[in-house]
């Protein structure tokens, strides 16, 4: 098992942050196609109430170059399921990660939240667990995946920033 916590400063207040961009549309159109340049992103549904938002969302990562036993394990094709509630009250996103290979092995689960850094500024904090339990290949596999979050993290960060300044946000 894997522990892993991403944090990033965003030049935007929390409420912009979770309004304007996180469940922006364009804003993930955007980051998830264009600058991590995933194949497919899809949010198949989305749904509201007063005290949460829930989303689900398909998506097929770009992949890079992989350890020749992860590669004949996994093969082509990875993809995964993201399913996600943010509470309204404590401004938490949970989310649980179903890879659409070995997910019978496989658990990922985070918490994304922000915390005020002062006017129009906030950090974003990422804590997630990583368990893989495939035989000989669990650690190495868990591995990949942190190293891949905070790959995509990292580049979403910039992204993100960018993203502000040009909106004006």
């Amino acid at each position: 098992m894997a522990d892993i916590r991403i944090e990033h400063v965003y030049e935007c207040d929390q409420e912009v942050f979770w309004r304007e961009i996180f469940f922006s549309e364009e804003y993930n159109r955007r980051l998830f196609r264009d600058a991590l340049e995933f194949p497919s992103f899809n949010v198949v549904s989305q749904t509201e109430t007063d005290a949460e938002l829930r989303r689900t969302v398909e998506v097929t990562p770009k992949l890079g170059d992989m350890p020749g036993a992860l590669k004949k394990l996994i093969g082509d094709n990875l993809g995964y399921r993201d399913d996600g509630v943010f509470d309204k009250r404590t401004k938490k996103f949970r989310t649980r990660i179903t890879p659409n290979k070995l997910a019978d092995k496989t658990t990922i689960e985070g918490t994304m939240w922000t915390e005020p850094l002062g006017e129009r500024r906030c950090k974003r904090v990422f804590e997630c667990r990583v368990e893989s339990r495939v035989f000989g290949v669990g650690g190495l596999l868990e591995k990949r995946v942190i190293d891949d979050l905070q790959t995509s993290y990292s580049k979403a960060a910039q992204f993100t920033n960018a993203y502000v300044k040009e909106k004006g946000l």
